[in-house]
């Protein structure tokens, strides 16, 4: 998305994800219930120069990668802490992305009656830089991305 933009490469860009907080609260929260113990994840220190590289994707990836890590040793006090904190230095011209959907979620596991979905997608990715992940349906530990780009003028 930071390519496809192009620009100004010292422009700020933040991300967002979520993140499932169930095994982090004390007393646990039973593994099937979902409700409200998902909480966003940040990141608010990068400029686009990070990504624009000939090796901007292969960053992008290893600093998810060691957001996600980072979790498993953290308290959510220190994340909710850390969200907060960056929320107040966001700057507003900042370009924001975002993971809209997870392959956590199982949805082509899901029967309402009809049988399992042929195909599944997040509908509002088009609105803000945002895109989504899900599990494939027919290849077990595969992933479906999606992405939503505004046409060039």
């Amino acid at each position: 998305m930071v390519k496809a933009r192009g620009g100004n490469a010292n422009r700020p860009v933040h991300f967002v994800y979520a993140a499932d907080f169930r095994h982090r609260l004390d007393p646990n929260v039973p593994a099937r219930y979902f409700g409200n113990c998902v909480f966003l994840i940040s990141w608010f220190e990068y400029q686009a120069r990070t990504f624009l590289e000939e090796d901007g994707f292969v960053k992008a990836v290893e600093i998810l990668s060691d957001s996600v890590k980072g979790l498993s040793s953290r308290g959510i006090k220190s994340i909710c802490e850390d969200f907060v904190e960056g929320s107040k230095n966001m700057i507003p011209d900042a370009q924001i992305g975002s993971v809209a959907w997870s392959p956590q979620f199982g949805l082509y596991g899901s029967d309402f009656g009809w049988g399992r979905p042929a195909k599944t997608g997040v509908v509002s990715i088009d609105r803000n830089e945002a895109f989504s992940m899900s599990e494939r349906r027919d290849e077990p530990g595969g992933m479906e991305m999606e992405v939503c780009l505004k046409k060039s003028a």
